[in-house]
């Protein structure tokens, strides 16, 4: 029987202000994306491959940036939390999180960060 990593969080790129924030004017809105945050990794605990499942509020904004939308708040401000799961390191690290009105900032933000971390974690391995 094989175990799986633990798919840890990493939020060393998300901006503190901008989640406190978040959490401060919309905080139902963040405890749901939090909640399916959490559920995604429990899916990826549990084996499942990054795009080796569906779940309505999980899904690709390319360049290996994907967004979380919350779901069970009635009458919620549309809402995403950006991630980039990354299967080599088991790390899901949180990038963004916005309403839907940001969302194309919110988007090429975390592009951004996605190659920020991707050329960190080069340069790590060609200094070993």
């Amino acid at each position: 029987m094989s175990t799986h990593a633990n798919w840890a969080f990493e939020a060393t790129h998300a901006s503190k202000n901008q989640f406190v924030k978040f959490n401060k004017n919309h905080p139902d809105e963040y405890a749901s994306l939090f909640a399916n945050l959490a559920k995604i990794q429990g899916l990826l605990r549990s084996g499942h491959k990054v795009g080796g499942f569906h779940v309505n509020f999980f899904r690709s904004e390319g360049h290996e940036v994907y967004r979380i939308g919350q779901t069970g708040v009635p009458g919620a401000l549309e809402s995403r939390l950006y991630v980039y799961p990354d299967s080599e390191s088991k790390t899901l690290h949180i990038l963004e999180i916005g309403e839907k009105s940001g969302q194309q900032a919110d988007i090429k933000s975390a592009k951004k960060k996605v190659v920020e971390i991707q050329k960190q974690k080069s340069a790590g391995k060609s200094a070993t």
